[in-house]
């Protein structure tokens, strides 16, 4: 019955390639969530395939992050060597993939208060369901400790608390088509100066920006520490990295609507890729592979293949997979 289940998910989310929702409805989606006292753990993904199949398993929104961002446009690392139109375009086959609402990590804006601005229309323009800009100092400046990057261990620099509600104040302005537009602060996170109430100071400011629409806090969290980010939020839905340990119900009750969670899958990819490429060079056998079928599901072979009979009268259709 379970994979009956999965398999009707993903016949309706292979459809999606010929018959899609409107964006405005899909960020409904979001707001609809944001509106419910319950805890929402968004899947992250990394290519359209990885949209479908989060679908399939039930995932009612999806994420993706800036560093995976670079590390599967660029082979990079996290340095802000991503320019906001090659994130725009990731983002905009992403939303072509599925129809669940995109939460995307849209680091510091890419720039000053009018470079976010124009961030916040190429990522509307790409479909994208709600964005966050953080308070990071980035990129790194020259001579500071590094901790803004992927992989460092040094401490994070931030921005003035009055530049990032200009950059947030930039942003909503810059709003046409109603994307979510979330202000992230990781100044929360273990190895910065910052105390909890730094962190609510910045929080209220940010809270106090008309027309913002929810708060992103990275950390490690204790319920006590949440009760106080609760209060500084200002009654705007949470969302949160770090809470392991914490109960779904804890987290909702102190205003938490969104969880982010590791991004296990692409890291999953590549140890499958990389395993694959070991076992071909050494001329062994070849690790465990999707089957033909679900990849044909995925891909929405049959719904291509009906698209062929309909309008180019092909009548024995190619799969399209070799």
């Amino acid at each position: 019955l379970a994979q009956e289940v999965v398999m009707q998910r993903v016949s309706r989310v292979a459809d999606q390639t010929m018959a899609r929702p409107s964006v405005g409805s899909i960020r409904g989606s979001l707001r609809e969530i944001l509106a419910k006292p319950i805890i929402v753990r968004p899947a992250s993904v990394f290519d359209p395939l990885s949209c479908r199949m989060a679908a399939s398993q039930g995932f009612s929104a999806i994420q993706l992050a800036g560093s995976v961002a670079a590390n599967v446009v660029l082979g990079a690392p996290d340095l802000m060597l991503l320019s906001v139109s090659e994130f725009a375009d990731l983002c905009r086959r992403l939303t072509r993939g599925c129809d669940l609402p995109l939460i995307v990590d849209a680091d510091h804006g890419y720039g000053n208060a009018l470079v976010a601005a124009r961030c916040v229309e190429e990522l509307e323009a790409a479909g994208v369901a709600a964005l966050t800009i953080e308070d990071t100092l980035l990129p790194a400046r020259y001579g500071s400790t590094g901790g803004n990057i992927q992989g460092s261990a040094g401490g994070f620099e931030f921005t003035t608390l009055e530049e990032h509600v200009g950059k947030l104040r930039s942003a909503i302005a810059a709003r046409r088509e109603g994307i979510l537009i979330f202000a992230r602060t990781s100044s929360f996170t273990p190895g910065t100066d910052a105390s909890l109430a730094d962190v609510c100071e910045r929080l209220r400011a940010y809270s106090a920006v008309p027309g913002l629409d929810g708060v992103h806090v990275l950390g490690k969290f204790k319920p006590e520490s949440l009760e106080k980010i609760q209060e500084a939020a200002g009654g705007l839905p949470i969302m949160i990295s770090g809470a392991q340990g914490i109960s779904d119900e804890d987290l909702a009750k102190h205003g938490v609507r969104l969880a982010l969670s590791p991004h296990t899958p692409f890291l999953a990819s590549q140890q499958a890729a990389l395993e694959a490429f070991k076992a071909s060079a050494a001329g062994g056998m070849a690790p465990p592979v999707i089957q033909s079928e679900d990849l044909a599901s995925f891909l929405g072979v049959k719904q291509y293949q009906e698209a062929q009979k309909e309008y180019l009268k092909i009548e024995k259709p190619a799969t399209g997979m070799k």
